[in-house]
């Protein structure tokens, strides 16, 4: 899918500029929704519609589902709140701190990012040394290890930078418990005790930390770039827009993110996040600075031509009714580049070999 196919979609028009709603149709409204219904964004639609002063003046049907959608991020909030609270009771008797990550950390920041976010799991990061204590006091708080498999364990204990999912028995809430923001085998290896150094507390909330405002953004876009499920990407290029919104009060954010980045080594990830969020939902980036961002990238036209086609692609996939297999075709290369990205080829080939015949494997 080009720029030009998602420029035209009633999603990509609401979201750049929420107003805009009020001239669509019906038709507009019901392609809208079932876009932001694939990209689990149907809370955040109904968020900024509620802001934009739309909700009540769209026909009742329509109005019924972003009231709905209102309940269920309401819900989430009052549901991650507790899952905060009952982690933090479970670390506290060993003292073990803990950053909250993602969607956890937007909506206990009370950011803007966090309005109708909706999430399947919560993320925190604790100190390497205190990984197994953590763990061990969680489990005794209820939560277990979902991936059993002696395949899993191996894979998520020794190559990547977190643990299995733990999934509480009564609650069948899950968290990911990271150590770092990317696995040890990576290619990009920023410094985590720099992360560390840099994190905000949570007030009212003795333990627990989120991370600096440039760190927030960084770990977002390396997520995005890393991870290689980018169907749900628009998600996250919301997040970052409206956390860049949100920190570019402060003149100058975006010229420290740019630094940080640096620092981090986590140039790459951060071009790819600023070129799309700046062509998909305009976020406001300078031109200055995105002349300076523009040479993070590669510097092959093939590739930059080729990570347009495979991104655009994969992230407008919840825009298609039917995508087809050039979808699936963009959706395998991320999948496959997210793994390059994560082990070394001694360790992918097999991996992927692995997972191809062996589904029930990470």
């Amino acid at each position: 899918m080009a720029f030009a196919a998602l420029d035209s979609h009633p999603l990509i028009r609401f979201l750049r500029d929420p107003e805009c709603g009020a001239a669509f149709c019906v038709a507009d409204w019901e392609r809208l929704l079932r876009a932001a219904r694939r990209g689990y964004l149907s809370s955040r639609v109904a968020c900024l519609a509620q802001r934009s002063g739309l909700s009540g003046r769209l026909p009742e049907k329509l109005g019924a589902h972003l009231q709905s959608a209102l309940r269920v991020a309401q819900s989430q909030m009052v549901s991650v709140n507790w899952e905060v609270v009952q982690i933090q009771k479970a670390l506290a008797g060993g003292a073990i701190p803990f950053v909250l990550l993602k969607g956890a950390a937007y909506i206990k920041g009370q950011l803007d990012a966090g309005h109708g976010r909706l999430m399947s799991d919560i993320d925190i990061m604790v100190p390497k040394q205190r990984l197994i204590e953590a763990e061990k006091a969680l489990c005794d708080h209820g939560w277990f290890p979902t991936k059993l498999d002696a395949y899993d364990q191996r894979y998520y204990r020794e190559w990547m930078h977190e643990l299995p999912p733990l999934q509480h028995l009564g609650r069948g809430t899950t968290i990911d418990v990271h150590h770092t923001i990317l696995p040890p085998t990576a290619l990009l290896k920023p410094d985590v005790s720099k992360l560390w150094s840099d994190v905000r507390p949570v007030d009212g909330a003795a333990g627990v930390f989120v991370l600096s405002p440039v760190d927030m953004v960084l770990h977002s876009a390396t997520h995005l770039f890393h991870d290689g499920e980018l169907e749900h990407g628009l998600r996250d290029l919301l997040d970052m827009d409206a956390l860049i919104g949100q920190f570019s009060v402060q003149p100058t954010f975006l010229y420290a993110l740019l630094e940080r980045a640096v620092v981090l080594d986590l140039s790459r990830p951060l071009y790819y996040a600023l070129k799309y969020c700046r062509a998909l939902l305009h976020t406001k980036i300078p031109d200055d600075i995105f002349k300076r961002v523009n040479t993070f990238g590669s510097r092959s036209a093939a590739i930059r031509a080729l990570m347009d086609r495979v991104v655009l692609a994969s992230i407008g996939s919840i825009l298609e009714d039917s995508p087809g297999k050039r979808v699936q075709a963009a959706q395998f290369i991320m999948y496959v580049r997210s793994h390059y990205l994560r082990m070394p080829m001694t360790q992918l080939l097999p991996h992927l070999l692995r997972k191809q015949f062996a589904p029930s494997a990470s």
